[in-house]
């Protein structure tokens, strides 16, 4: 989830962020955390979840009460698909830092891979609290409430957002209103007179989240479709300043939670 550089409450928090925030932290520490401190940039810069999440162990081992590496630690869980083990992280950074709760979404997409779709559908209310103009925060609510409340309710209580500024955003919620079909949605994508990383953009969240409504639908061949292509690395390469690398990271985890879905069903049938 990723906001333009013009609003001023980003929600692109990627892992390399918080990186570097991770110097300041080894200041008069002993060699040992200096070490493993640059191990871990080592690891995230290789996308190595499990290195890095290992590392990390050893890191709150020694400084327990440092809150940046409860949320590094919750975002590389996340990546490596541990998602119970996400939102443990995401629950110890907010023991620590009560005022972080409403502005964690990373913690509501985490909770819906975990499978507590109401802690999630909470986690989405709560961050109206801190940002009140974001199309993904009120899809991820209605994602958590289609699993826990079902499709009527989830669509009733649907979030209204009025001001999201990026391309092709606002159009999605207007299919998760039930106004526009995914068919007419993605008409109005490839139609787009946008070029460029914009353009990439555009299509990167139409298709991510044509998916995941397909997913609410219980139509995983066409769910699977739509998020193999969202997840397609030549999409973020296209467009890197306008898609967020969280969020593409959760296309490619939305289209294996299908895919093994899809298998189970497959092997049942059998």
């Amino acid at each position: 989830m990723c906001i333009e550089n013009s609003v001023t409450m980003s929600r692109c928090l990627i892992l390399l962020s918080f990186v570097l925030l991770l110097p300041t932290l080894a200041v008069a520490q002993e060699p040992s955390f200096d070490k493993l401190n640059m191990q871990l940039r080592e690891a995230l810069d290789k996308d190595d979840h499990k290195q890095a999440i290992a590392l990390l162990d050893q890191m709150i081992e020694m400084k327990p009460a440092l809150p940046s590496l409860y949320y590094v630690r919750a975002t590389e869980n996340y990546m490596a698909e541990n998602f119970r083990a996400s939102v443990k992280d995401f629950d110890k950074l907010i023991e620590l830092q009560p005022a972080r709760s409403d502005s964690l979404w990373e913690r509501g997409i985490s909770c819906y891979y975990a499978g507590d779709y109401a802690a999630g559908a909470k986690q989405f209310l709560d961050y109206q609290n801190y940002h009140d103009q974001d199309v993904e925060n009120s899809v991820w609510r209605y994602l958590c409430l289609a699993k826990s409340e079902g499709l009527a309710k989830a669509r009733e209580t649907l979030i209204a957002i009025e001001r999201d500024p990026r391309p092709g955003l606002q159009e999605v919620l207007e299919l998760y209103r039930g106004n526009v079909t995914p068919e007419k949605l993605l008409e109005q994508m490839d139609q787009t007179k946008l070029t460029g990383e914009a353009a990439a953009g555009y299509r990167f969240y139409t298709l991510l989240y044509v998916g995941l409504y397909y997913v609410a639908e219980g139509k995983d061949d066409l769910a699977a479709k739509y998020l193999k292509t969202a997840a397609d690395p030549k999409l973020l390469e296209a467009g890197p300043s306008r898609i967020s690398t969280y969020m593409w990271e959760t296309a490619g985890i939305a289209h294996r939670d299908v895919l093994r879905r899809q298998k189970k069903q497959a092997a049942g049938e059998n």
